[in-house]
């Protein structure tokens, strides 16, 4: 078949003929080329090259519209499928809604017949005939199948009402008669108790009824007619060996009465002889034999054994002091201890003649009690001593080697400057002196009461002192002062961060890496130059002891996050909120105590090369962390080997390259102690350390008292054994002696007092054999001693009052 016979596209046709002119137009260039018919001489090859040339030009134009007549060709047939896409789309659309159609018809269907062939429970009722309905109700005959249903339907409601009624009357009906039925066997059974009472007291008494006890009836033949007669209306009959007998119309009352008898006949042969006198009085010695073992011996042997030891405590003293009430000691009346913290201050003027100094004390007194507003916390100076020519009076030591007083807080030093426009100060970092430079003119005078220098001097003494003020007011929580906010939070977040406070920490310092490098660390050399001064420093306060460890291999927590890279710090970065995560407490071999004081962990963590180096993320480049009263962590990012083809940790850290970590394990010691941050001077935080300390110790002892007495008064079952008493007094006296160390200024001294105090109320109260009691209740008590002495005490008891009754019994007869 032609393809002009099967395209019959008018838009195709004209591609046909083009298609069939380039045919045409390649048969003839074929043919000029064929070399059978290839010209000889030039001329006419040169000819045929010509007429090559022309027929390619026309060659080419034919293949340039085809391709044109191809390309709309495509793009009509590209139109052509998309139109019939579309048309699809939408038959398939309408062929879609046609079978929704289909199936709401059919589902509606479905509802209709569901609707008609739903069983409603009007048509199971048990209703009457509807012929009997229409005879009793004729008015109905002409009413729809709906009204007739509902008039049926209230027919059967208003006939079970009237029922339900009726037997409601028949049911009370049956109440009365099974009360009345009761009533009177009751009426029977009292009937049958007077019988058996009255058998009794005649077979005891008239020796003419006895015979029934030898199987006669005939005393009782004259009561059973009278109760047969009255009762029952039976007539009894006598047989022949005279027992007593009833016809078959008698009552079961009869044969019970009968029954009755002859149990009561059976009784009486059973009854037992006449007790001896003999019996009576070996059993009542028995008895009282068992009772006088009892009172004699067992009450004093229990009450000995099961007694509990209680040691007089001082109650109303110890809670006095966790009240802070007035005590009365040797007929006098003092008050309980209440913190105080005289502060003295030793100013050192070698410029001043003693009088301009004595008035420039005077007048930086008036003021700084002028701005003072914690009564607790008072500040007093003092003229140095020999201050004028001789060398200044340092902390610790001066250069003759003589020891600073004990109670001395801080020495100020006035020293003279020309040219200076107003005074200023500079408190040494390494000693409790501060310098106070001025120029002379602004010496106060006798006339004046105040001077710019003397108010200078007090507000940098108030400056000085502000933290502790505030931390000591927040421990007794005493004070009407209301420092800044943001001071007040600082000290709330230290002392949340501290450790409670003991007489010994131990530290101990763990090097972890998650590979085998660095395996060793010079660790004594470090702890040797960057901590021992800082321990020496701490001695009054605390005493330390060092324990250090190296564990390679130590992997990271498998719940863990680990660490990502930001490119941002070209680091590897941990997040904060991923901190407390960090440390593998599972395989990290960290102990949580060292003997009986509480340990303070100190980690130095190398990481891999591969995540080298680690720092933590958005708090610029940090490496360490303080875990509240825990530790610190240190991250430690060290130079790696580069000799060998991959880097590499060094296998040795040495004392330089742990400098930085052990002035941050310094830092974060401080905080954890409980040091206050300011000011920059450490031998002034550590006796403000230690001033807030013995404040801390002397309140937890004396609240510590107060518990023990509330303990010892609510449970008065627990045994308070002497050592507690020792304990306590001890307690006591060192309570009173701190207190006094404080009002003196006596500050280490006032230390080492609440000390010991301290640990003295908590071993009292901490007793084991007291701990023990406490958790023994009374119910307890009770579970042992019944099954113990149930089976034993009941028979004595119930022996003992059978006893008191016969003897009762007998003097009234």
């Amino acid at each position: 078949m032609a393809i002009s016979e099967i395209v019959q596209d008018p838009s195709l046709l004209p591609i046909l003929q083009t298609s069939a002119e380039t045919l045409a137009q390649c048969q003839q260039l074929l043919a000029l080329l064929d070399p059978a018919t290839a010209p000889g001489s030039s001329p006419e090859v040169q000819e045929v090259s010509l007429a090559v040339s022309r027929q390619q030009k026309v060659l080419f134009a034919l293949l340039a519209r085809l391709r044109g007549q191809n390309r709309d060709a495509t793009l009509r047939v590209r139109e052509t499928k998309q139109a019939t896409a579309e048309a699809r789309q939408e038959i398939d659309r309408l062929h879609l809604q046609l079978q929704n159609l289909y199936y709401e018809q059919r589902h509606l269907n479905g509802e209709i017949t569901a609707c008609e062939s739903y069983d409603h429970k009007y048509l199971s009722l048990p209703l009457i005939p509807i012929e009997e309905f229409l005879a009793i109700h004729p008015e109905h005959r002409e009413s729809s199948d709906h009204d007739l249903m509902v008039a049926r339907i209230n027919h059967e409601h208003a006939e079970r009402e009237k029922l339900e009624q009726a037997r409601q009357e028949l049911l009370k009906r049956k109440q009365a008669l099974i009360a009345e039925n009761k009533k009177r066997k009751d009426d029977l059974a009292n009937l049958d108790q007077d019988l058996e009472r009255f058998i009794d007291v005649s077979l005891s008494r008239d020796p003419l009824l006895c015979t029934i006890a030898n199987g006669e009836y005939q005393a009782a033949k004259p009561i059973q007619k009278i109760f047969e007669k009255e009762y029952y209306n039976v007539p009894a009959m006598t047989g022949r060996n005279g027992e007593l007998a009833s016809s078959q119309t008698s009552s079961p009352a009869a044969d019970d009465v009968t029954t009755t008898m002859s149990s009561t006949k059976a009784s009486a042969q059973r009854l037992p002889p006449p007790e001896k006198a003999e019996a009576v009085r070996t059993r009542t010695g028995v008895i009282a034999a068992f009772w006088l073992v009892i009172i004699l011996f067992g009450f004093p042997i229990w009450w000995k054994t099961t007694s509990i030891y209680r040691a007089r405590l001082p109650i109303q003293e110890m809670i006095d002091w966790a009240d802070g009430k007035r005590l009365t000691v040797y007929f006098y009346v003092v008050q309980a201890c209440r913190p105080v913290f005289p502060l003295d201050i030793h100013v050192e003027t070698p410029s001043l003649p003693p009088s301009e100094a004595q008035h420039l004390i005077r007048t930086t007194q008036h003021a700084l009690d002028d701005l003072n507003e914690f009564s607790a916390h008072h500040l007093r100076l003092k003229l140095a001593e020999g201050s004028r020519g001789e060398e200044p009076y340092i902390d610790g030591e001066s250069e003759t080697g003589v020891e600073e007083k004990a109670d001395t807080t801080l020495v100020v030093k006035l020293l003279p400057e020309d040219n200076l426009a107003g005074p200023r100060s500079e408190l040494h970092a390494d000693t409790s002196q501060l310098d106070v430079f001025y120029p002379p003119s602004q010496v106060p005078t006798f006339s004046s009461s105040n001077s710019p220098l003397s108010s200078f001097i007090a507000e940098e003494l108030q400056k000085l002192f502000a933290e502790e003020k505030t931390t000591i007011s927040h421990i007794i929580s005493s004070s009407s002062s209301s420092p800044s906010p943001e001071l007040a939070e600082d000290i709330g977040r230290r002392l949340r961060r501290t450790l409670k406070y003991a007489d010994t920490y131990h530290l101990a310092f763990s090097l972890f890496t998650p590979g085998a490098e660095p395996s060793s660390w010079d660790i004594e050399g470090a702890v040797q130059e960057y901590l021992t001064p800082l321990l020496e420093a701490f001695s009054p306060i605390s005493n330390f002891s060092v324990d250090t460890q190296v564990q390679i291999h130590a992997a990271f927590a498998p719940t863990a996050p680990l660490p990502t890279f930001d490119e941002t710090q070209a680091a590897w970065t941990l997040k904060k909120e991923d901190l407390s995560a960090f440390i593998n407490a599972a395989e990290w071999p960290l102990s949580p105590s060292i003997g009986a004081g509480p340990t303070i962990n100190f980690i130095l963590y190398v990481p891999s090369p591969s995540q080298a180096p680690l720092v933590i993320q958005g708090s610029h480049q940090a490496t360490s962390w303080i875990v509240p009263q825990w530790g610190g962590v240190v991250l430690l990012n060290p130079p790696l080997a580069l000799s060998d083809p991959s880097p590499r940790n060094p296998k040795h850290l040495s004392r330089e390259s742990l400098r930085p970590a052990f002035l941050t394990f310094s830092h974060q010691l401080l905080t954890l102690l409980g040091t206050p941050t300011t000011p920059a001077s450490l031998p002034f935080r550590l006796q403000t350390l230690m001033r807030v300390r013995a404040a801390t110790l002397l309140l937890s002892a004396s609240s510590t008292m107060g518990s023990l007495a509330r303990l010892t008064e609510s449970l008065p079952s627990i045994p308070i054994p002497a050592t507690v008493a020792a304990s306590v007094s001890t307690t006591l006296a060192h309570l009173s002696s701190a207190c006094s160390h404080l009002r003196e200024g006596r500050f280490a001294a006032a230390l080492a007092a609440a000390r010991v105090a301290e640990g003295e109320a908590e071993r009292s109260f901490f007793e084991k054999s007291m701990v023990g009691q406490v958790y023994f209740p009374d119910e307890h008590k009770i579970a042992v001693y019944l099954p113990l002495l149930g089976p034993i005490g009941v028979p004595l008891l119930v022996a003992l009052i059978k006893e008191i009754k016969r003897v009762v019994a007998s003097r009234r007869s």
